[in-house]
């Protein structure tokens, strides 16, 4: 629960930024924390789903499906490729023996928790310098909505489809969530001169 007048919104990071992270990240061997962020990015879910996740349900399918917790609906994911190479690559450095268990496991073998998880990407924000201001795990769901939506020809049918998959009751609110509104005000003010 956050304190009082604490600000707790979640910011999403550059997808550019995001991609360079996953690769330092295993370029150092931070290989759990660089599939955390990878998975993320990739599938959009939330954290509480990411974390029940199996090195099985990634490398074995091409599709990943899942019940969301928060919600309980299914979620149909398809899998890249390089998504998946880079997840095998991380197990066999990391020498996974069983892939059934939680891919994100702590040194003592229990799956990591949410607070660990945002107290690691605090120390990630600092450690690579990285230029998000509030990076929590719910900055890696709106990384990749912010790349959705940032990609699409169509930006107002990108927000139809990601109030989908997102679980949002309509575009309003993915347009707040995305910072969308906010970025639209500021850029009357740009407009103005002297």
């Amino acid at each position: 629960m956050a304190l009082k007048g604490q600000y707790t919104t979640a910011d999403y990071l550059q997808w550019s930024e995001a991609m360079l992270l996953i690769k330092k990240l295993y370029r150092d061997g931070q290989y759990r924390d660089s599939i955390l962020v990878a998975t993320g990015c990739m599938t959009g879910l939330r954290i509480s789903d990411i974390l029940r996740l199996t090195f099985a349900d990634i490398l074995n399918n091409e599709i990943l499906t899942i019940n969301e917790k928060k919600t309980g609906k299914r979620r149909e994911i398809p899998l890249s490729k390089d998504y998946k190479k880079h997840v095998e690559d991380c197990s066999k450095a990391m020498k996974v023996s069983d892939q059934s268990k939680p891919m994100f496991l702590s040194y003592q073998g229990s799956t990591i928790t949410i607070q660990m998880v945002n107290k690691t990407l605090h120390g990630l924000k600092d450690r690579y310098n990285l230029s998000v201001d509030h990076f929590t795990s719910h900055s890696l769901r709106k990384t990749f909505a912010r790349r959705v939506y940032d990609t699409a020809t169509d930006r107002e049918y990108a927000l139809i489809k990601l109030s989908s998959v997102l679980g949002h009751s309509n575009c309003a609110i993915t347009r707040r969530y995305l910072g969308i509104k906010r970025e639209e005000i500021m850029d009357c003010y740009a407009a103005l001169s002297w």
